[in-house]
């Protein structure tokens, strides 16, 4: 049987809004890295530019450009003869910036300049429509700023009547000499430029860590990276706790959770009991590669979904060093002892095991983290609890450690039928989730499919709503657990 239940098409349509919705998630997750970067390019070019600013002075004439030899005329000048002087001024441009002018000037002005250091330090344009044209002086000096600018007035008339006769061009606002330096934008801009510098580099480099970390991105990723099927795919929700209401895992008996959660559910119900009526599965099961995955949130909830269809279930914890199951629902488990006290011969199954009206669900859970898990739970004691349970109920589902973390997970398969592996998306890389797997070959448990968590998709039913976090700062180190048992 197929379980990816989506098209090839259906997952084309949403594949580059996946895409970008992971990035953008990254992106806004890492907003203060890239604000701090920005400011601190944008601080650089504003450095670079105070560091290398030099005061500047200006000395600016403005002329009148004329078709007639003579400057009085100017007035009474028809259309034709105010559209000839506007070509004439743009014309004139040209002669205040030729090389035997600039020879004068420089000779004339009273520094030790050469002809190609006045032309570097002249601009001059002319206004659109208009004879009117304007000749611009900028040094680091307003006194030979000044000095070239007057040079310019003394010596322009006799290079214009040589370039074009019969024309005149008349200064009509004679230079001044500077008494401040120029506005100095280049703060402002180089400050600007870092900042966009820093913004843009910084996101690109987020964005291509995403692109190149060999993470499930989306559930064809599942098919394609790792060769698995998907049970189902459930995107993050939204739910806030309000306070003074105890804090528990997302469940599907809880009305708030809304109508599409509880069907994901039923989905990912559906598909286990068609493979178990086929395969005479019992004993399933539910891991993930890293901590923070959401297998608790997911173990938690195919028991309920199970158990909601008139099925016997029993939920076991065997995520000894870091035990959840009750936390997810709301119990109050100090006493209890679960799988350990079992093997210690504390107490029998029987004992162990209790009954929630509630949810009409079997539970042997504990709230005692203990460092000897994997001698726990590879004692000759624990296949037996588990071929016990199997004969009394339905199904047998077990929450074990996460499989890429320690082997844990590897030795409870041995005991079991099948596997449910969560894999949240943009989190564990396809390596290590298939190095995982590969521990679960020995002990002959095929993973009968995959829960995708977490997804930022836009798949054609959101399962969740937008975000929920489900990890209960996993740990599986001595230093993780506040309550240890030895």
């Amino acid at each position: 049987m197929n379980y990816n239940s989506e098209s090839k098409k259906d997952y084309e349509e949403g594949l580059s809004l996946d895409k970008l919705l992971i990035y953008g998630k990254k992106l806004l997750d890492k907003w203060l890295v890239i604000a701090l970067v920005a400011i601190l390019c944008a601080s650089i070019g504003f450095a670079v530019a105070k560091l290398n600013y030099t005061p500047k002075y200006s000395s600016q004439i403005m002329f009148i450009a004329s078709n007639k030899s003579s400057a009085i005329t100017v007035a009474g000048q028809s259309n034709s003869d105010l559209i000839a002087s506007a070509t004439l001024a743009e014309t004139f441009k040209y002669v205040f910036t030729t090389t035997e002018l600039a020879t004068k000037v420089a000779a004339s002005c009273g520094y030790d300049a050469t002809p190609d250091d006045i032309k570097r330090c002249v601009s001059v344009k002319s206004v659109e429509d208009t004879a009117i044209v304007y000749l611009t002086v900028t040094t680091t000096n307003p006194d030979s700023a000044y000095a070239i600018a007057q040079a310019y007035v003394d010596n322009y008339q006799e290079e214009i009547e040589t370039a074009i006769p019969n024309t005149a061009l008349t200064v009509i606002d004679p230079p001044l000499k500077a008494e401040k330096p120029n506005a100095n934008n280049s703060m402002i801009i180089y400050s600007l430029l870092g900042f966009i510098v820093g913004f843009g580099g910084t996101c690109l480099v987020i964005i291509a860590a995403v692109i190149f970390k060999d993470t499930i991105k989306n559930s064809d990723d599942i098919s394609s990276k790792l060769g698995m099927k998907v049970l189902g795919t459930l995107n993050r929700v939204n739910r806030k706790v309000k306070k003074g209401e105890a804090k528990q895992g997302i469940l599907i008996t809880d009305k708030k959770t809304g109508f599409a959660f509880i069907e994901a559910y039923k989905l990912i119900r559906t598909k286990i009991e068609h493979a178990a009526s086929r395969q005479n599965y019992k004993t399933i099961i539910v891991t993930s590669t890293l901590a923070n995955e959401g297998k608790t949130t997911s173990a938690t909830n195919i028991a309920l979904s199970l158990a909601q269809n008139g099925k016997s279930v029993l939920l076991i914890d065997a995520d000894l060093r870091k035990p959840s199951v009750a936390k997810t629902l709301g119990f109050a488990a100090t006493d209890d002892e679960g799988i350990c006290g079992i093997v210690s011969g504390k107490k029998t199954l029987k004992e162990s095991i209790k009954y929630s009206e509630k949810y009409q669900l079997f539970v042997l859970v504990s709230s005692l983290a203990v460092e000897n898990s994997t001698e726990i739970l590879s004692s000759p004691k624990m296949e037996e609890i588990i071929e016990s349970a199997k004969k009394e109920f339905d199904y047998v589902i077990i929450d074990t450690a996460p499989c890429g973390i320690i082997a844990d997970a590897s030795i409870l398969a041995a005991y079991a039928d099948t596997i449910v592996l969560v894999v949240k998306q943009d989190f564990a890389s396809a390596r290590r989730i298939k190095r995982a797997v590969d521990n679960f070959e020995n002990s002959g448990t095929e993973i009968i499919g995959c829960i995708f968590n977490h997804s930022e998709g836009s798949g054609r039913v959101k399962f969740y709503g937008k975000r929920y976090g489900y990890g209960y700062g996993y740990g599986y180190g001595s230093e993780s657990s506040k309550k240890k048992k030895k």
